[in-house]
């Protein structure tokens, strides 16, 4: 079931300028990443290697390695891993990765954007990548593998908007051979769906660390996790009038 968008109106006038802000920034690294790798729907060559290596979630270097082993040849680890943890939030491995991740981002950032303000929104988006990273250096410790991409953070964005709009409708597209048609369903059923059948049963087949496609699923649930724990205390440490914005004349549950 592919997003289209969501049913879940804002007031008049409101901009989710840190969305949009967010979605400017990562394509402005995709384009650097293009020139540096001469790559463009997916970087896989030496240069994508060197670059996210230097910059991108490496779990080995994280857990304190000084080296690591690509390809029988040994490399010495950045001279901050740590800050890969920050950094591989605005890296992605191809066109395609950064278009579902902006596309997610564009649908479900701006209502969690209203609603913790923006400079506590960046401050949490930030929060949640770093955690997402780290989720998948706990289950994958010694890999040399880097690990890049928003989707941890957004993962949490995914986890929060469950928690604090439960009925709001996103518009799918859905596809099954020559059959498709638009669905209306509510993120209390959509947001688990995706959760478990994009994220958790293929973990699950697959084994820690990256699954197929090289899709780091841990970050993924960790990130969601995280989100639903910040939704849940959002909720618990705001009046119900605040939180679902009745003088706009809109719900949020």
């Amino acid at each position: 079931m592919f997003p289209i968008r969501d049913e879940n109106p804002k007031p008049p006038g409101f901009k989710p300028k840190v969305t949009y802000a967010l979605i400017i920034i990562n394509i402005i690294v995709f384009f650097f990443e293009v020139a540096v790798t001469g790559q463009f729907f997916e970087f896989s060559n030496n240069r994508a290697a060197a670059l996210f290596y230097e910059w991108g979630a490496v779990p080995a270097c994280i857990m304190g390695e000084s080296s690591i082993t690509i390809q029988q040849i040994r490399v010495s680890c950045p001279d901050m891993p740590m800050l890969g943890l920050l950094s591989s939030v605005f890296l992605h491995g191809g066109l395609m990765h950064l278009g579902g991740n902006m596309l997610f981002l564009w649908i479900f950032g701006d209502n969690i954007e209203l609603k913790f303000g923006r400079a506590k929104y960046l401050g949490i988006y930030l929060v949640w990548g770093i955690i997402a990273g780290l989720a998948h250096v706990v289950g994958d410790m010694y890999s040399p593998i880097p690990a890049v991409g928003a989707s941890g953070a957004i993962s949490g964005v995914l986890g929060a908007y469950l928690v604090m709009f439960p009925r709001a409708k996103v518009t799918t597209f859905l596809m099954m051979g020559f059959f498709w048609r638009m669905l209306h369903v509510p993120a209390k059923w959509y947001l688990p769906f995706w959760l478990l059948f994009q994220n958790v049963l293929p973990f699950l087949i697959g084994g820690f660390g990256f699954g197929s496609g090289g899709v780091a699923y841990l970050a993924h649930i960790g990130g969601f996790a995280i989100g639903l724990a910040t939704g849940y205390l959002y909720k618990k440490t705001h009046r119900p009038e605040y939180m679902y914005g009745s003088r706009y004349g809109w719900k949020g549950d």
